[in-house]
């Protein structure tokens, strides 16, 4: 599958909420804090082949994800595989742990962390499911992402739709750096600054 997504800054998210519940009144929000380990390869560098493998932790769930080149230069697009850690609740941290001790035994380095609060929604939009996100990334300003899941063929479609959406939602300053890279660049123009 492929992870169809795009990225906007936003500088008045509870218009942004505003927005959503006015054109879809029934909608639900998720509230979740995510931390976002990311991991470098030993020989091949993921920075050259734009790719990321990371372990997502958030209150009830580890998953250890690869995400692909991206695949257009509009929106985030890439192939994406994630294998959830099914394990007992209790159990998680040391899960998570423990597949970060594999990782680094296999020769993989930390690359960054990623900590953000997220609030999700999930609109029907042109007969599809979308998913949408308000994130507050530690040590950046706010950011919304729309995303849905395609087939490789329904790639251009599935782009064409979210961009549709986003000109709806008014969200207009694109952004296809990830967050490690936004967070990386955040901290580097501090650093130089001080």
């Amino acid at each position: 599958m492929i992870e169809v997504e795009a990225k906007f800054a936003v500088t008045t998210p509870d218009v942004l909420l505003s927005r959503l519940q006015t054109l879809w009144p029934d909608l639900t929000f998720q509230d979740s804090e995510e931390v976002d380990e990311y991991f470098q390869h030993p020989v091949r560098d993921f920075r050259l082949t734009d790719e990321a493998l990371r372990i997502r932790r958030t209150g009830d769930s580890v998953h250890l994800t690869w995400k692909g080149p991206r695949l257009d230069a509009v929106t985030k697009s890439r192939k994406e595989l994630e294998l959830p850690l099914a394990v007992d609740p209790a159990m998680l941290t040391h899960s998570a742990d423990q597949l970060k001790a594999i990782l680094l035994a296999l020769g993989f380095a930390t690359a960054g962390v990623v900590r953000k609060a997220r609030r999700s929604t999930v609109v029907y939009f042109e007969g599809n499911t979308v998913t949408c996100c308000l994130d507050q990334v530690q040590g950046l300003p706010w950011y919304a992402e729309l995303e849905l899941l395609c087939a490789e063929e329904d790639r251009q479609q599935a782009t064409e739709l979210l961009l549709r959406l986003a000109q709806i939602l008014e969200l207009h300053q694109s952004e296809r750096r990830s967050y490690l890279e936004l967070v990386q660049t955040a901290a580097r123009d501090s650093a130089a600054t001080v």
